[in-house]
């Protein structure tokens, strides 16, 4: 089970303690166990989730809280054509979520499927303004890895995605906003 080492308030997306949660929704989201049965089995079922075009250069870096802070100086990475990039890993297998947090680079999990949008995507996402299947078909996240199994489970990328938006957050940066 993934913790993070310090008690937010609020919890704030992206951070290790949103994905904490994220992966106890989960794993106590009987819908989810049912809908993803079989999922990663005899193949890698792993995520990494690719967010591009974070908008560091807006936000208010001193007014967080230093442990964002932190996150923002270990897991974000400023690319030439892609602003900043962060990643999380969200391990699937068989109905559970063996781990979910962020990562520094895709290099360092074996994941079976990276899921790559903007910031604003994600946040429409998790907003629950747009489903995972609908941005996949309509360019708005691109997929590295077997879109045929994605659709064959379609209905547990639907409830991760709801499951999202469960926890009870903030976007760091609409918080912190310059």
């Amino acid at each position: 089970m993934t913790e993070a080492d310090y008690d937010p308030d609020p919890l704030l997306f992206p951070s290790q303690a949103w994905f904490a949660e994220y992966e106890d929704q989960i794993n106590n989201d009987a819908e989810y166990a049912e809908v993803s049965e079989g999922w990663g089995v005899d193949f890698n079922g792993h995520f990494v989730f690719e967010m591009t075009e974070m908008p560091v250069d807006d936000l208010d870096v001193d007014a967080m809280p230093e442990y964002l802070q932190e996150e923002l100086d270990t897991y974000l990475k400023e690319t030439n054509d892609r602003g900043y990039v962060g990643h999380a890993f969200c391990g699937l297998e068989d109905g559970e979520c063996t781990g979910a947090y962020l990562i520094e680079s895709p290099d360092d999990v074996d994941e079976g499927f990276l899921l790559s949008a903007t910031t604003e995507k994600w946040k429409a996402l998790l907003k629950q303004e747009m489903g995972v299947i609908d941005g996949l078909m309509g360019g708005d996240f691109e997929l590295d890895g077997d879109m045929q199994k994605v659709l064959q489970y379609s209905d547990a990328a639907v409830r991760l995605t709801e499951l999202a938006g469960n926890p009870d957050h903030e976007f760091a940066d609409e918080k912190y906003a310059n």
